[in-house]
């Protein structure tokens, strides 16, 4: 999808938008007073530069610290800087740099609030918000101006820029050149604009780029720009486009969907399959009951039948029965090779028939073992292949 890149003048408050396509080629440009005028673009991402000469820019040099710490110091360190309160304005810093200094964007809060209510009151997300002084991208030894009749601009890239009458700014050029060891100026110049005596304020050669406005100034400059200390941070932030994000991440997501989609799938088929073989294994064990004890009424509650045939069961010289079960299932279980295939009981012999699934006989010799070593009479009766397992009858009672 498209981008919208934005101009703000801040003292004619107009507009100047451009939007390129994923190439980075301009398919469609304009002007406006009313930012509403943007809100039907059907664009990806929205990104602006904002220009003004009450806005500035700082640099200062603080110890060593993280990034927390240096934001705290920040607020007491720019007080001798400023003219009023540093409560009325809203402020983003940069990381350390080596040279131990960090860069400082400073808006009046009032003009903060007055652009982000016209954001919000226009349903656009604005992703980023950058002043235009600090927002180009240079070389070493290269400087940007900007001149719009009697406005300029003056950059050295994200290090420090400054945005005053034009008067102001040429007086101090040859200056500012000097202290970033700036050899190179890139101009861009209104057509407006009446002639300058270049010779006058600096010594080096001037490269000019005349433009119609601030518009085409946009879209000449627009490869050399880029979004440096966006002031849409902390209580200024964009809200969550969650659009954007579904649109970004949108081939993760249909995977994730996919694997949940599946490990659900998989999860209800299995508590299908095990209701299945419960219930199954609940007919076998009531048509084995009823088949052992055919005088036994089908109209009466199985379990309570049971629990009568129990109390008939004299356990006074061995293990109670429940016990022998449990501790039967718990030996099989452990064995991971090796699975439960059916149990039942013989009254007369008082000894459990166990069948069990194992992978190999060694499986098999594995659990007899540890039967004996429990204390257990153990009997290994018929044994099959099947399949690629083996089901294997093995006799067992409390010795």
């Amino acid at each position: 999808m498209d981008k919208l890149t934005f101009l703000f003048n801040h003292l004619t408050k107009t507009y100047f938008w451009l939007i390129t396509n994923e190439s980075g080629l301009v398919v469609e440009r304009g002007q406006t007073k009313k930012f509403p005028d943007i809100a039907n673009k059907k664009v990806r991402l929205v990104e602006g530069f904002i220009f003004s000469p009450l806005f500035s820019n700082k640099r200062l040099e603080v110890p060593p610290a993280t990034k927390s710490q240096i934001l705290e110091s920040i607020p007491y360190l720019l007080e001798d800087n400023i003219l009023r309160s540093i409560e009325d304005y809203h402020f983003v810093s940069s990381n350390r740099n080596e040279q131990g200094e960090v860069s400082i964007s400073l808006v009046p809060k009032t003009i903060m609030d007055q652009e982000v209510n016209v954001f919000n009151e226009s349903a656009i997300n604005v992703n980023s918000l950058s002043l235009l002084d600090v927002s180009f991208k240079v070389d070493t030894s290269e400087g940007f101006l900007i001149i719009f009749n009697e406005l300029s601009i003056l950059s050295f890239g994200s290090e420090w820029g400054w945005c005053s009458e034009t008067e102001t700014v040429l007086s101090i050029l040859k200056k500012s050149l000097e202290d970033f060891n700036c050899s190179s100026l890139k101009v861009f110049q209104s057509t407006e604009t009446e002639e300058i005596n270049w010779d006058k304020y600096i010594q080096s050669d001037v490269i000019i780029d005349y433009v119609e406005g601030e518009l085409d100034f946009l879209e000449k400059a627009l490869p050399h720009l880029k979004q440096n200390l966006n002031i849409l941070q902390n209580q200024y932030a964009p809200r969550v486009d969650w659009i954007e994000n579904i649109y970004k991440w949108k081939y993760a997501l249909v995977t994730i969907s996919l694997v949940i989609g599946l490990y659900f799938t998989q999860t209800i088929l299995d508590i299908y399959q095990n209701n299945s073989s419960a219930s199954e294994l609940l007919k076998k064990s009531e048509s084995l009951y009823y088949s052992s004890f055919p005088e036994e009424s089908k109209e009466e509650d199985i379990s309570k039948q049971l629990k009568r045939k129990l109390r008939n069961v004299d356990f006074s010289e061995s293990e109670p029965f429940l016990i022998t079960v449990q501790n039967l299932t718990q030996v099989i279980f452990n064995n991971e090779r090796v699975s439960l295939f059916s149990i039942n009981y013989d009254l007369g012999r008082n000894q459990f028939i166990v069948e069990i699934q194992c992978s190999q006989f060694e499986d098999l010799e594995a659990v007899k073992s540890t039967f004996i070593q429990g204390g257990y009479s153990v009997d290994v009766g018929s044994s099959k292949r099947v399949g690629n397992s083996i089901l294997s009858e093995i006799l067992i009672k409390k010795s």
